[in-house]
């Protein structure tokens, strides 16, 4: 069961608050600048690891794992405790401590729990507020994916991510070297092995057709960030549709009916942007054999007139 304050009826700001307002002060007072939502959402999440295995405390935050990682429920949190302007660097919005509230506003909480909610909350900064949000969910996948599958879709989506990002490739051609597209076949083949198809069965079909059709992509010689692109719209899906209903804590009921409510329609749009996709692939080989047909019969009717001379 979470740990709650001493005062049982101030429910609005609660351990899961204060340890978001400690995260928010800490960042500020030793980044100085502003801080992104993916990259606090994961730092909230590292400060409750850390407090379950290392002080044995469990404080309710609600997070679940999204697409890269876990995230922090921030809708289930009192906004008292932050302030989010527009960002001034990024799109989005940026983090900060909300003015308005004081470590006063968290007395009726037990001073030991708050003691080690200040403690971790300074020992994650000192450790981690220096990387950005990629490398925080690296983290995340390095140290505690929740399925093998989570980490051989990870190591997927950054090789992906390495070639499209890559400022050396200056033509299409880059994307179909041999050697790249071997070595994403071979990852594809680890997806593949570590599908666990018993606990992931609703969407198992879908992901088969996934797979099937980013390697007739990848056979045709599709580009790095079209390979990506269609890996995320996968991923997405299965976050929505599976992942956070398997590894969540502390979502309250109403969060999960919403969520149920949104599944069916992502796994139908999912299934409908994989058979779109699949029959544009299927579509564009077909032109090329085409294509290739006219070329042949072009260069044996050239050969036949030169042979004539």
């Amino acid at each position: 069961m979470a740990e709650s304050g001493a005062d049982e009826s101030d429910a609005n700001l609660g351990p899961p608050e204060y340890l978001v307002y400690r995260i928010l002060w800490e960042l500020r007072e030793n980044t100085g600048g502003e801080t992104g939502r993916t990259k606090f959402h994961k730092l909230c999440v590292l400060a409750d690891r850390k407090l379950s295995q290392e002080y044995d405390r469990d404080i309710g935050l609600p997070q679940y794992w999204y697409k890269y990682g876990k995230t922090l429920a921030e809708s289930e949190i009192n906004d008292r405790v932050t302030f989010t302007p527009t960002s001034n660097h990024r799109r989005g919005y940026a983090y900060y401590p909300a003015e308005q509230v004081s470590e006063s506003d968290f007395d009726h909480l037990d001073e030991d729990l708050k003691d080690d909610i200040f403690q971790v909350a300074i020992e994650v900064v000192a450790e981690h507020g220096d990387k950005d949000y990629q490398e925080l969910e690296q983290y995340q996948y390095e140290n505690f994916p929740p399925h093998e599958f989570v980490t051989a879709y990870g190591n997927f989506r950054w090789y992906l991510a390495s070639i499209a990002l890559d400022r050396d490739q200056k033509t299409i051609e880059h994307f179909t070297d041999p050697a790249a597209k071997s070595r994403i076949e071979e990852l594809l083949d680890e997806m593949l092995i570590s599908f666990d198809e018993e606990a992931f069965a609703e969407i198992y079909d879908l992901y088969v057709d996934w797979d099937d059709t980013i390697r007739l992509l990848n056979e045709e010689g599709a580009s790095a960030r079209e390979l990506l692109d269609f890996t995320e719209t996968f991923i997405e899906a299965m976050a929505k549709a599976v992942l956070r209903f398997k590894d969540r804590e502390h979502i309250s009921e109403d969060r999960l009916t919403e969520w149920k409510k949104e599944k069916q329609k992502v796994l139908n749009d999912l299934e409908t942007k994989i058979e779109r996709r699949r029959e544009s692939a299927l579509s564009g080989r077909s032109l090329s054999g085409e294509l290739q047909e006219v070329s042949d019969s072009y260069n044996e009717t050239i050969s036949n007139e030169l042979e004539e001379f």
